[in-house]
């Protein structure tokens, strides 16, 4: 069977993400920061399907254990077919509110995280597809959100180099979704209440988003790609 390495796969998009390629045959190597309760119960959903899957608690803002991460992955699964790229600092804070703690610490989950996992599975694996979630917010500029963008930005950038330079033997795209899930801790009305702003006039579902991974898992001509899954909300000035 093929094997994932999913980050931030124990809670939302990544969950879903998680179970959706168990569904698709995939065993899993389930990495959490500190969800740990959850992340074991996500396993056990995944083994329903009758996968594998093993759970890694790495702490993304030490470099120490990234690659060790990988290689504990090869180890337990002889090889890696898919890094999903998917845990995420999710800071809401205007660039001049922002501490040096919270910049830190969003760079390291947003962007140095997957910089080192993504070397590790060229180096060491040399074959497969990386996909890196990223945000609609890549293509905007929203205050609001100012370490969170600047890391998802300089990760799309990432995106695109490694395509072009590791393409003959391992894919790289993204997806960058926009009006899926709430923001952690709030309730489905945040959903609603925004809808209104997008042109679509409404929101996705994660639904929408494992359409796209399923997209780039079955088109192998598909490399450096961005998929905006976002009713077009990337597109306003």
């Amino acid at each position: 069977m093929p094997t994932a390495l999913v980050t931030g796969g124990a809670v939302r998009l990544g969950r879903s993400i998680v179970l959706h390629l168990a569904e698709r045959g995939y065993d899993i190597a389930l990495h959490y920061g500190s969800s740990g309760e959850v992340a074991e119960q996500t396993a056990k959903q995944v083994r329903q399907f009758g996968v594998q899957c093993k759970t890694y608690k790495v702490d993304f803002t030490n470099f120490d254990f990234l690659s060790l991460l990988m290689d504990q992955v090869i180890e337990d699964f002889d090889s890696v077919d898919l890094l999903v790229n998917s845990a995420a600092n999710f800071i809401q804070k205007k660039l001049e509110e922002t501490s040096n703690a919270e910049l830190l610490d969003t760079i390291n989950i947003n962007l140095m995280a997957p910089f080192i996992l993504m070397r590790e599975f060229k180096n060491k694996v040399n074959k497969g597809l990386i996909i890196n979630i990223l945000d609609e917010r890549i293509l905007r500029r929203v205050s609001a959100f100012g370490a969170y963008s600047v890391s998802k930005s300089a990760l799309a950038h990432l995106t695109g180099l490694s395509a072009v330079s590791w393409g003959e033997t391992v894919r790289v795209n993204g997806i960058a979704p926009g009006l899926i899930l709430p923001p952690a801790g709030v309730s489905d009305e945040y959903l609603i209440k925004n809808a209104p702003n997008i042109p679509t006039k409404t929101h996705g579902n994660t639904t929408d988003i494992l359409s796209g991974v399923d997209y780039l898992l079955d088109s192998p001509f598909v490399n450096g790609e961005i998929l905006f899954i976002d009713g077009g909300e990337s597109k306003k000035k």
